[in-house]
């Protein structure tokens, strides 16, 4: 196996009976850093644009601080950072710089105090001006927004800067600090960053309470570590073999659409590699077979470390086709794991749906189907949440805020490649 650049393509089932129909099988492709690529991330370049209106105060303030002194100590001599608060005004507390001085930075930090109201989009403007300062393709460029309220500002000025954002190519992460935030206003500002770029690295996150700020803030740092850029999955299918729907599995869950479906091939662009790497989980129909072994897809990726030319990795997938019953043949229990977190994911995601649409049966039912799931997981804090809001619903005909939150947010994060 490299020691650039890892990739695998397992099967979930170890084999097939030998049947006169198509059969339906999972197969999850991962990319992972090599022992050496991991110890090669490119330099950052970014903006933290703190909210420390007045509902800060207070435990959010002072785990807040926690968080980014906690992202202050990992960062490298070459890494640039830049710090902006808002509240009812702006101020750029750490101008853009190197991390040299450290216990400096800290000490700024520590100084932070609780003010007025949100006006976000002078904190985007201020952000996006230090961060163009140091933009280069050498640099991992983003602007991370925490906010835990409404914009007091008009929304239409924040929308504008993303836009900008998008343009320069810096993709803003947003992160939602408690439950009074609009989480699709900072997905339209995300979203927005994006569009121009090309990129498909922005993202909202949720810190749901005041104790897990430095987690999730850890979480968002290491997104920003980037190994590998410009990388290109491809699957390649034998004649028979179709795809029929491929989601992205980690580092969150998401369905990739009709797009990457092209004739007999699976073709995924991914922009940047992360250090805790990529996964995919593709659903493929395989033609009736006679015994023996087959291969049914080639995958390779392709891919540009820095300061190297472009490189390439590639793996078959082989099945083997056996005259054993059908209830004799041997799942692969990472895989099927992995289907199971999606088929809760997406019961999740289609209840709150059905519960904005007014359908409250249904979305209960769906919600309690995912419980079941959810516990076989071990996901037991997420799988009580889940049947809260079952009760909650059938009870009272509406979803609460915060499970909103952790259905569009969370729930689409419990894949890990390390499991």
């Amino acid at each position: 196996m490299s020691e650039v650049l890892q990739l695998t393509s397992l099967c979930n089932r170890m084999s097939l009976p030998v049947l006169n129909q198509p059969q339906l099988v999972y197969v999850l492709t991962e990319i992972l850093p090599g022992a050496l690529s991991i110890q090669q991330r490119m330099p950052l370049n970014f903006t933290l644009v703190l909210d420390r209106s007045g509902s800060m105060a207070g435990e959010k303030l002072e785990t807040l601080k926690a968080a980014v002194k906690n992202i202050i100590q990992q960062l490298d001599p070459g890494d640039v950072i830049s710090i902006v608060t808002f509240e009812t005004r702006t101020q750029v507390l750490v101008p853009a710089q190197r991390a040299l001085d450290k216990p400096a930075l800290m000490r700024l930090v520590d100084k932070i105090e609780d003010g007025g109201g949100t006006n976000m989009a002078s904190g985007l403007r201020e952000g996006l001006t230090q961060v163009r300062q140091n933009l280069s393709p050498e640099r991992i460029s983003r602007i991370v927004l925490l906010t835990d309220g409404e914009a007091t500002d008009k929304r239409d000025d924040s929308r504008q800067e993303a836009d900008r954002a998008g343009v320069q190519g810096v993709p803003v992460i947003g992160l939602g600090f408690g439950d009074d935030w609009n989480e699709e206003f900072m997905f339209d500002l995300a979203d927005r960053s994006l569009s121009a770029s090309g990129s498909q690295t922005g993202a909202v996150d949720y810190i749901p309470a005041p104790d897990q700020a430095v987690r999730i803030f850890d979480q968002v740092f290491q997104s920003m570590q980037i190994v590998a850029q410009d990388l290109q999955l491809t699957m390649r299918l034998v004649q028979g073999v179709e795809a029929r729907k491929v989601w992205q599995v980690a580092p969150v869950i998401r369905d990739l659409g009709r797009g990457v479906l092209q004739g007999r091939s699976v073709v995924i662009p991914v922009p940047q590699l992360e250090k805790g790497g990529v996964a995919y989980l593709a659903e493929l129909m395989v033609p009736p077979r006679p015994e023996g072994a087959v291969r049914i897809a080639q995958t390779d990726v392709s891919y540009t470390l820095p300061g190297s030319s472009p490189q390439r990795e590639a793996v078959d997938l082989v099945l083997q086709f056996t005259s054993a019953p059908v209830g004799q043949v041997e799942l692969n229990g990472r895989v099927m794991n992995i289907v199971e977190k999606v088929q809760a994911f997406k019961l999740q995601t289609r209840a709150l749906e059905d519960a904005d649409a007014g359908q409250v049966g249904s979305a209960t039912q769906k919600l309690r189907q995912a419980v079941t799931i959810l516990l076989s997981q071990g996901e037991a804090d997420l799988a009580g949440q889940m049947s809260r809001e079952a009760d909650r619903l059938e009870q009272g005909g509406q979803m609460s805020s915060e499970a909103k939150k952790t259905i569009k947010l969370t729930s689409r994060k419990t894949v890990r490649l390390s499991e």
